[in-house]
């Protein structure tokens, strides 16, 4: 799944993009009882936007313990939008049964404008 955040100088739409994110990926829901527990059914994530970071709040709603990855694009922009820089990033954590982990994203290195996106999770 690939999504898009710019800088804050577009909050309201970043804030938009992030509501579509948490509603395509379907937010934390319990797994039927005749339905395997699947990464998919078990996982939904929340975000916000802050100073140059993404906090993302990943929530396990299954009764086993799930090992995760996110991975993500950080890139650094100019005044007028041209990208100056460019980052894969992956963060690897580990979600408990009925728990929740905090990830926190960062483009402290970018001098003006940045953008985190393409964020593709996987958890098993």
């Amino acid at each position: 799944m690939k999504n898009y955040l710019r800088a804050p100088s577009v909050c309201a739409l970043a804030l938009g993009v992030l509501f579509t994110l948490h509603a395509a990926l379907g937010g934390v829901r319990p797994a039927r009882a005749e339905e395997a527990e699947t990464a998919n059914a078990c996982v939904g994530f929340q975000n916000v936007v802050g100073d140059k970071q993404l906090v993302v709040h990943a929530g396990n709603d299954c009764e086993r313990q799930l090992s995760c990855s996110l991975d993500y694009v950080v890139r650094c922009e100019d005044n007028e939008q041209k990208v100056t820089s460019r980052a894969q990033k992956r963060s690897l954590f580990k979600l408990a049964a009925k728990g929740s982990a905090e990830l926190v994203l960062s483009a402290a290195s970018c001098k003006q404008g940045w953008a985190i996106d393409e964020l593709e999770w996987s958890c098993r």
